[in-house]
């Protein structure tokens, strides 16, 4: 874990900027309005900022793992614990939806956004974990086959 030097401050902390920081804050409130990974164009648009400046953002934000893009594009593929993509693992809060990245995140999702359900589906096989008052059903281990250190090693199989 990296600790702050005398003199630094989290501001400065990693390469992210203050305005970087406000690009994440869009991109996740893209990714909750629509269940979608927002591209450069559409964070630029919705807040009156140069493309430019956003793309540049991003690609710093890609690159301290704040977010994931899409190979060879400007889009958001992960915001964690929001996938911006379609995947196997759904989950549903009321009547809206948005795509994991894992049963981790999906629980993650349910976390943030309330009780409801998280369903992973690969192939014929279906799982659904219930969220009500803060407590999952079915009991269940998740497991996570790749060690915690190595998950940015590849991300997307991760």
């Amino acid at each position: 874990m990296r600790r702050l030097r005398p003199g630094q401050n989290s501001s400065s902390f990693r390469g992210v900027t203050p305005f970087d920081r406000q690009v994440r804050v869009q991109i996740y409130r893209h990714v909750i309005a629509s269940s979608e990974g927002p591209s450069v164009a559409q964070i630029a648009a919705e807040r009156g900022w140069a493309p430019d400046e956003v793309a540049e953002a991003f690609h710093r934000l890609a690159s301290e793992h704040r977010i994931v893009l899409v190979p060879e594009e400007d889009r958001v593929w992960m915001a964690h614990p929001f996938s911006g993509v379609e995947t196997g693992y759904e989950v549903i809060v009321g009547n809206r939806s948005w795509f994991a990245n894992c049963a981790w995140d999906a629980l993650g999702v349910l976390a943030l956004m309330g009780d409801g359900k998280a369903i992973s589906a690969h192939g014929e096989t279906e799982l659904v974990w219930s969220v009500a008052n803060g407590t999952v059903s079915p009991d269940g281990v998740i497991h996570l086959p790749v060690p915690a250190r190595e998950f940015w090693d590849d991300i997307g199989f991760t």
